[in-house]
């Protein structure tokens, strides 16, 4: 649950700020059916909020993260669902459960509180993008595939069922809640109790991951390096007018492997990874190198400036030219 979700519903209590960390505590309103606090921490590159919600009639809010992120989501006690255009069906999340996920900036996911005994008490972690980008592991599938999902603005689960906390995460967790350090100190032991639960979180991901079998890995693990192959093929000479048959040819593989083994292990089909560079190689140009868009288009082998203009505003959101001025 984010900050903006809440603001409506509560009263400031407290904040304070100093360098590197901004921290401020909320009362919701009981008329609004929820009662308890919300705790917002904000370090460099990681949001932190800490709610406990007693509901006393059933409740729904919307929730829509300010950006684009990736967030570790903890629920200690208590139950809601969650739903959202890109679940297949409401999710319930009840206690000590768990999961990773990236969040686009545009989607708008609705949360219900029911009446409950105990109250709906949870932690969500949040990291912008570029900081994701210095801490993940280029080799754990999970995190390339957040990454390439959260670059492209979309929604993905770590794993499609949410988790049970374990009690490593569980120790961290209460760490976080009962620390009583101030300003740069509580700052540095926020920031390391946040990457050691990202790599329990990590772990067991992963590990899930494997036992699932990446099936294609499993079956197909003498296929792997070919598929870097490709990778590396595709890295050099992005603007190459690529084929499927072709680059199955120079690697040995037959058309079926190479799409999905491809997209298996770098999150991406082979097309939309070319995209992706070629789109990246494109700002590089305009920006840095102060390339014309017609001279852009025709080292990036497009046919035409319209055709690479209407693909360059189609990933960014603007026209190509714009950047020039």
């Amino acid at each position: 649950m984010y900050l903006n979700s809440f603001l409506p519903f509560t009263t400031l209590t407290n904040g304070a700020q100093s360098k590197g960390i901004q921290e401020e505590s909320y009362l919701l309103s009981p008329e609004t059916g929820l009662s308890g606090f919300f705790e917002y921490t904000a370090l460099d590159g990681i949001q932190i909020n800490y709610s406990s919600l007693s509901v006393t009639r059933e409740i729904s809010l919307e929730a829509k993260a300010a950006e684009k992120c990736i967030e570790m989501h903890f629920s200690l006690t208590g139950k809601f669902t969650a739903e959202n255009p890109v679940l297949q069906k409401p999710v319930e999340i009840t206690q000590l459960q768990h999961n990773l996920f990236s969040i686009p900036s545009d989607l708008s996911t609705n949360l219900t509180f029911q009446v409950g005994r105990e109250p709906v008490v949870k932690f969500d972690i949040l990291f912008d993008q570029a900081y994701f980008q210095q801490i993940l592991n280029e080799e754990c599938a999970v995190h390339r595939h957040l990454l390439n999902k959260i670059s492209s603005n979309q929604m993905m689960l770590g794993d499609r069922n949410y988790l049970n906390i374990s009690p490593s995460m569980l120790s961290v967790l209460t760490d976080i809640m009962t620390c009583k350090r101030r300003g740069y100190f509580k700052r540095l032991y926020l920031e390391a109790k946040v990457m050691e639960l990202f790599l329990l979180q990590t772990e067991v991901l992963q590990e899930k991951h494997l036992d699932k079998g990446c099936s294609y890995l499993t079956k197909f693990s003498k296929d792997i390096e070919k598929l870097y192959f490709v990778k590396e093929l595709i890295d050099k000479e992005p603007e190459t007018e690529h084929s499927l048959a072709g680059l199955s040819r120079l690697a040995g593989l037959n058309v079926f492997k190479l799409k999905n083994g491809f997209k298996s292990i770098f999150g991406d089909t082979v097309f939309g990874y070319i995209n992706e560079l070629k789109m990246a190689k494109a700002k590089k140009l305009l920006i840095e190198e102060n390339k014309q868009v017609n001279e852009v288009a025709y080292l990036l082998g497009y046919n035409s400036p319209n055709n690479f203009s209407t693909a360059f505003k189609r990933r960014y959101g603007i026209n190509p030219g714009k950047l020039k001025f």
